[in-house]
């Protein structure tokens, strides 16, 4: 098969901001056109929180250079769509089609990936197919999945339980009112060199505002929030007599909670994490964090609601929710790779 580079000017499927914007890391260092390569497929990378393929591609003096190409999902979103490590046979000849970086050689965004057999792989659950024949994933198979909702009410474990989001997406309204000192500080962040990149665990809010499960554990009086994203635990205090004011400063701060019926709160400060996403949005000393999360009448759905208010972040309170159901699906750990 003969290796080779190609680049068209078409837009990427169905990509929104919002969809991007609680992305694991920024990807503002890739081309905004779309590219094909093709080469041979000599590697996969298949963990969280993204899967990764090496393809080997012959330059035009015929030289081959080994690219590595990061996707738009991990094990969970593929899996939930349909993709499994199986479809990815090293030794085949495969077309890449996705964003070159504009940062470092040889680095590529994938979207899809065409097979030998003509099935195409859709390597993300926000867009759709680029050519024409059969394909597998994206973002009609994400959606058309019908994952199963348990019988909470028999099982009677109120919030203490595995919750999973029905879709990337799916019931998230958000609200983020950045101030022109936040936007100038996006523009000017380092999508290579940050903590992210670096595999550094972040703290709050981000650790909450990544897509995927979570679960609440009782820890005594106390609760434990358990995010995949890092494998990130936080104690959420249910002691009312403890002073927030004693309590020292972490990336993750001081997480107070409070039970009124079915309506979890959780107002959490003294977070010393500079930034608000991992797309370089600063954050202060003074930010605070406050969450509800309210279990319906049949114990199958929880509503997530977020505010954080926070001067040099945001110009009014900045507002997330999200729909959380309780189905058959194991809880996981996101690793994190270097990029």
């Amino acid at each position: 098969m003969r290796h080779w580079v190609r680049t068209s000017f078409s837009v990427l499927l169905a990509l929104s901001a919002s969809a991007l914007a609680w992305a694991h890391h920024s990807r503002a260092e890739f081309a905004d056109e779309t590219t094909e390569i093709q080469g041979q497929l000599v590697d996969v990378i298949w963990r969280n929180p993204h899967v990764a393929l090496f393809v080997d591609v012959a330059g035009q003096n015929g030289a081959i250079k080994t690219w590595r190409i990061e996707t738009f999902g991990g094990l969970w979103a593929f899996e939930q769509a349909g993709v499994s490590r199986d479809v990815f046979r090293i030794g085949d000849d495969v077309t890449v089609a996705g964003r070159v970086s504009t940062r470092r050689e040889a680095y590529f965004l994938g979207t899809n990936v065409l097979l030998p057999d003509a099935t195409e792989v859709v390597m993300g659950v926000t867009f759709g197919p680029r050519w024409d024949g059969p394909h597998i994933g994206g973002a009609t198979q994400f959606s058309g999945r019908n994952p199963e909702v348990v019988d909470a009410a028999s099982e009677n474990l109120g919030i203490f339980r595995v919750w999973s989001i029905p879709g990337r997406g799916v019931g998230l309204t958000q609200r983020l009112p950045f101030t022109d000192q936040a936007v100038a500080a996006r523009a000017d962040w380092d999508p290579i060199d940050n903590p992210i990149t670096r595999c550094e665990q972040p703290g709050m809010p981000m650790v909450m505002l990544q897509p995927g499960p979570f679960r609440l554990l009782r820890a005594g009086a106390d609760i434990i929030l358990h995010s995949p994203y890092f494998d990130t635990e936080r104690t959420i205090h249910m002691d009312a007599g403890l002073d927030s004011a004693e309590q020292p400063a972490s990336p993750l701060g001081f997480s107070r909670g409070q039970r009124d019926g079915d309506t979890l709160t959780v107002t959490t400060t003294h977070i010393n994490w500079p930034y608000f996403d991992g797309q370089g949005t600063p954050q202060s000393a003074d930010v605070e964090v406050t969450e509800r999360f309210t279990l319906s009448d049949d114990q199958t759905q929880l509503e997530y609601h977020m505010t954080v208010a926070d001067p040099l972040t945001f110009t009014a309170a900045a507002t997330r929710q999200w729909r959380y159901l309780a189905l058959n699906e194991p809880f996981f750990v996101v690793e994190c790779n270097v990029f």
